[in-house]
């Protein structure tokens, strides 16, 4: 991970948990867990996504609940809202584990290879 991508990373972290309300779904700040894969599908009115891994042949499916507002960045680009995630994108996503829930803290889209 590049010094500029770790640094919007970290801004992007504190911003998101300052701006999480009462009364919902908040990570702890315990373990900070990150996936990369494929975007398998995203709903942006309920908050969802689900990541595709695949590690040493086998594939799992990552379901991450994300608000509207998560930060979600492009190389290149201002940031973005889940709402410019579409499946198919290959993303590395960072959240945490609640209950049995990942939630969401930021999005980073990875560049074509």
């Amino acid at each position: 991970m590049t010094a500029r991508r770790a640094a919007a990373v970290l801004g992007a972290l504190a911003s998101v948990l300052a701006l999480l309300g009462p009364g919902e779904a908040r990570a702890n700040g315990e373990t900070q867990r990150e996936v990369q894969g494929r975007v398998a599908s995203v709903d942006t009115a309920a908050g969802t996504l689900v990541v595709v891994r695949e590690f040493r042949g086998q594939t799992s499916h990552v379901p991450l609940r994300a608000r509207a507002a998560v930060r979600v960045f492009v190389c290149g680009e201002a940031s973005l809202t889940l709402d410019r995630v579409k499946p198919g994108m290959t993303v590395s996503v960072f959240y945490e584990v609640v209950g049995t829930d990942g939630v969401v803290n930021t999005i980073v889209v990875e560049p074509p290879r």
